[in-house]
This record gives structure tokens, C-alpha cells and sequence, in this order.
């Protein structure tokens, strides 16, 4: 198994059990998806992303993600332009929608 569904009232957490997300996983994900739901993807696992699906949900705010490691949130920083991502640190913090990482630039010296 891929992933793992936690269903709370508002949101839909996904626990990604897997080091590299594709297309595939996206889709299984989205299709299991009610509308009208927060997607949370906890990223603790995944370490390598290849998936131009997953990008564009994250430039369209449908998903959310928690728990990133510093690699895949410097990827996403270099891949999303203006550097909006919006992450969160712990579940915690999605859940209650707090302490969200918006606008992180890097700079390659």
C-alpha cells in the first residue's frame, strides 16, 4: 500500500508511504477525494518527486503538505517560482491551519 486515509470532518489526511510520488499515487489520491475537502499529504516518508501532477495541484492550493524534509521542500522551492509554496510543519499545524511556510526563496551563490 502507497498511502494510508485518515478522514477528520473538514480534511482528508493522506500518509504517504512511499519514497518517490508519481503521477499515479496522485491520482489514486485525487479520485478518493470528496469534493469540497482539504488534502493534507504527509511527507515524512517521501524523499524524490516526480510527479508534474502534484505540482500543478500545489500551484492550484487544492493540496496541502506537512512534515516535508529539507530536501523536497528545497526541490519545491527551486521548482515553484515565486517560491509559494504552502507547507505546513506538523499535522498539528494543518489541522488548526497555523504556522503555514509560505514564500520561501533560495538563492543558488
Amino acid at each position: 500500500m502507497e498511502f494510508f486515509k485518515a478522514i477528520n470532518k473538514k480534511e482528508i489526511v493522506f500518509f504517504i508511504n512511499a519514497k518517490i510520488i508519481d503521477d499515479s499515487l496522485i491520482e489514486q489520491i485525487i479520485s478518493q477525494t470528496p469534493p469540497k475537502k482539504r488534502i493534507g499529504l504527509d511527507m515524512s516518508m517521501v524523499q524524490n518527486i516526480n510527479s508534474p501532477l502534484l505540482i500543478e495541484y500545489l500551484l492550484q492550493n487544492k493540496i496541502k503538505l506537512f512534515n516535508l524534509q529539507s530536501e523536497v521542500l528545497t526541490y519545491f522551492a527551486i521548482v515553484l517560482k515565486d517560491g509559494f509554496l504552502k507547507s505546513f510543519i506538523n499535522y498539528s499545524d494543518f489541522k488548526n491551519n497555523k504556522r503555514e511556510l509560505i514564500k520561501r526563496n533560495f538563492l543558488v551563490a
